[in-house]
């Protein structure tokens, strides 16, 4: 284990970490107690200030994914070393700026990510009112170990024998302070809607979602200081944001973290852009990079706020680098401002 961490962050200083013979665009410095390995394009440095205790916590972390045993690809050399290898890679990949300078705390957290139960086998019907006959479904699943958490919470509208998928939340929980807190990294399209869904059943859909923006506009024309629109949000990622944020508070879950951005991706997108030879492609890729950021950071941080618009106990209490790097959102009271947030809230809390 040991030796595999001190190859891979030796790899990472110049953005070549190999796995199974291949070159991965992964990169980030490193310095253990005072031995430093800098490079000065990499935007994040691991600070390990004790090296036996993080040494420590990572093997536990590692044994705990293996035993997981969450999806990743097949290698054809040295199976086991590679798979060990790849999973501390994509722990990198997945650590925000404090993690990196704070990465027992990671590992810590990531190990009670692995281990939490709250929506453990969560697979959930309530009846979708906006829709007669209809169903909204919530089901939890197991994520690859290159997605930002281990766990996804997918959502879905079914009637009959047709289903709509709804964006997914990638999120993870753990204790802090004697609490429960948890953090959101993404919400993303599922992979059966993004190339779009033109049933009777999805026009109805998007119709209903479209609707959630009215009352928003005029909202924001009452405000004096208004920073990024409301209404340019994807109506979908706030219902389905809305309706897990609701899940966690009947579970009793008050604290929420949102995580905007994480280095090591943002880079490794940006070096592979740089990678390729034809200027048309690299221009393309480094413009799906920027779009990709805008998303987790501009776009992620509105869905919140316009979360917070509609729901009366939802109160951001810090914006990212107020408190720490994370949005931070607390849930108090119950109660939202839009008919078709309030029946589903209304199921939720009910059962």
């Amino acid at each position: 284990m040991r030796e595999i961490f001190y190859e891979l962050i030796r790899e990472a200083k110049d953005a070549k970490v190999i796995l199974d013979g291949d070159e991965w665009p992964i990169a980030f410095n490193s310095d253990i107690e005072g031995r430093r390995s800098i490079n000065s394009r990499n935007l994040s440095t691991l600070v390990v200030k004790n090296e036996e205790e993080f040494l420590e916590y990572l093997e536990k972390y590692i044994n705990l994914e293996l035993y997981v045993n969450r999806k990743h690809m097949m290698f054809s050399n040295n199976p086991k070393r590679n798979h060990i290898k790849s999973l501390m890679a994509y722990l990198f990949i997945n650590m925000s700026t404090e993690d990196f300078l704070n990465p027992i705390d990671c590992l810590r957290r990531r190990i009670d990510f692995l281990k939490d139960t709250t929506f453990s086998l969560y697979d959930e019907s309530i009846d979708f009112k906006a829709i007669p006959g209809s169903e909204l479904r919530m089901k939890q699943s197991s994520s690859s170990i290159y997605m930002e958490t281990p766990y996804v919470m997918n959502f879905s509208i079914e009637q009959d024998d047709e289903i709509v998928h709804l964006p997914c939340i990638s999120y993870g929980i753990c204790e802090e302070n004697g609490e429960k807190v948890c953090y959101i990294y993404s919400i993303m399209n599922h992979v059966d809607r993004v190339h779009g869904d033109e049933s009777r059943l999805s026009k109805k859909v998007n119709r209903l979602m479209y609707k959630m923006n009215k009352g928003v506009s005029e909202y924001e024309k009452k405000q004096k200081d208004v920073e990024d629109s409301l209404t340019d949000v994807t109506p979908s990622f706030v219902f389905v944001l809305i309706t897990f944020l609701t899940m966690l508070q009947s579970k009793g879950i008050t604290m929420v973290k949102a995580v905007p951005y994480l280095p090591v991706r943002y880079l490794s997108r940006s070096i592979a852009a740089e990678n390729v030879n034809d200027l048309n492609i690299r221009k393309i890729r480094e413009e799906r990079n920027n779009r990709i950021q805008r998303n987790a950071t501009e776009k992620f941080i509105r869905t919140f706020r316009r979360a917070a618009y509609h729901m009366d106990g939802a109160e951001i209490i810090g914006y990212p680098y107020e408190l720490d790097e994370n949005l931070t959102m607390e849930l108090h009271s119950k109660g939202i401002n839009n008919e078709l947030l309030e029946d589903v809230q209304s199921e939720i809390l009910g059962r």
